[in-house]
């Protein structure tokens, strides 16, 4: 099993994962036609400057505001938004459907490749606004929910840096590095109003990550690591070894692992976060028809202010039951555990959170070291092992709920 003391000695810093190579020549959309006045469409101009760059060449958006659709990146590609420019998802909802009609791309995508670079200190603005009131809408009446486009989308690539940009109001999630390893994340600032649907920041799902010095501000998870798919190589580990550190949450759901955890989630190193008017702070999420093993996780130096609930960990998304019966075990029953929070502060939350395992396989393994917690109400702690060195400061009620299957051992 890969140890943390590798994930720190392997994400020491980003630059020493991959050096940056000398750019051999830049490739400008305007050579090609672009307009660069947000008006007229530079889809194929800037595509076209992409396919003419070779490895170690640069395609850079210079200044202005770029309209496109779909953009297809492939290995070796370097794709800078610079200092004063926008790359603007086009609002034609038919720009992004494929072949078959029946499914969207998204703006920025890639697929089985590797070495890739998107950079920048410029914007991409995928201009969410012209989806999300048809969304709710739909969904308000219990309808059928109409499809919408991810902003960036990398599956399966090898060798990812994302670096320096601002990423706002995806139609839905921002950025998703899917099945992927060894990738970089840095200096990212992501935001969508705190009321736009699905417009997750970050949803990772893969080997060897490192996401540092972000700000995600968002209507859903700011980070949500996946693991949907098992992996025959590294089997209850698709998910591995990622390093979250330096960040700031602003409104979302949290720092979350879920809902699909089946394929395996492990080696998760989280610090030095800081939470404010997030739903949740620290959050896992799966239930018995997308579980799997979720172990070795450690968050550390945490502060939280006016969130939601403090710690989630249950089995039982999207609704926690009042009372349930254990069930048989298969392979889809979660088994989470090993879970280490230290040096956590947690300010002006509505709840202290809760611990909810299955009667069947009871979450374990969970020590809370250095805790301050004040919320209004305590924490629920059901099926559940855990340890608090620390303490829970409660305006009512009881600190600790402890319910079928719970405990919650209080350490000197």
């Amino acid at each position: 099993m890969v140890r943390k003391s590798f994930i720190l000695g392997l994400f020491a810093s980003s630059a020493a994962i991959w050096p940056t190579a000398a750019t051999a020549r830049t490739c400008m959309p305007e050579t090609y036609g672009a307009m660069h006045d947000g008006v007229h469409d530079d889809t194929v101009a800037i595509q076209k400057a992409i396919d003419a760059c070779g490895a170690g060449d640069e395609t850079l958006l210079g200044n202005g505001n770029y309209l496109s659709g779909p953009l297809t990146l492939s290995s070796g590609d370097t794709f800078v938004i610079a200092k004063g420019a926008t790359l603007l998802g086009t609002t034609n909802h038919d720009a992004y459907r494929d072949g078959s009609g029946r499914t969207v791309v998204p703006l920025i995508s890639a697929r089985d490749a590797h070495d890739i670079t998107l950079e920048g200190e410029g914007v991409i603005d995928g201009q969410g606004s012209a989806w999300w009131p048809e969304f709710r809408a739909a969904k308000a009446a219990g309808e059928e929910l109409p499809l919408r486009p991810k902003m960036i989308v990398f599956n399966h690539v090898t060798n990812l840096k994302v670096m320096g940009l601002t990423l706002q109001n995806s139609p839905m999630f921002h950025l998703v590095p899917q099945q992927s390893d060894h990738v970089v994340v840095d200096g990212l600032t992501i935001r969508a109003p705190a009321n736009s649907p699905n417009t997750d920041g970050i949803d990772p799902s893969g080997r060897d990550m490192l996401f540092q010095n972000l700000t995600i501000d968002v209507g859903d998870d700011n980070i949500a690591i996946k693991s949907g798919r098992e992996d025959p190589v590294h089997p209850g580990a698709a998910s591995a070894n990622m390093v979250v550190r330096d960040c700031t949450f602003l409104h979302g759901h949290g720092l979350s692992i879920g809902s699909e955890t089946n394929g395996g989630v492990q080696n998760l190193l989280a610090e030095n976060i800081t939470f404010k008017d997030t739903t949740t702070g620290i959050r896992i999420k799966t239930n018995r028809e997308k579980g799997g093993l979720v172990r070795d996780l450690t968050y550390r130096n945490i502060k939280m202010n006016g969130v939601g609930q403090a710690i989630l960990i249950t089995a039982y998304y999207p609704k926690i039951p009042d009372q349930d019966a254990a069930r048989p075990v298969s392979s889809r029953t979660p088994d989470i555990g090993d879970i280490t929070i230290e040096h956590l502060t947690v300010d002006g939350a509505k709840a202290a959170g809760g611990l909810y395992g299955l009667p069947e396989r009871p979450l374990h393994g969970i020590k809370m070291i250095d805790v301050t917690i004040k919320a209004q109400k305590g924490m629920t702690v059901r099926d559940a092992s855990a340890t608090l060195k620390g303490k829970i400061e409660v305006d009512s009620g009881p600190a600790v709920i402890t319910q079928s299957g719970g405990s919650l051992t209080q350490l000197p």
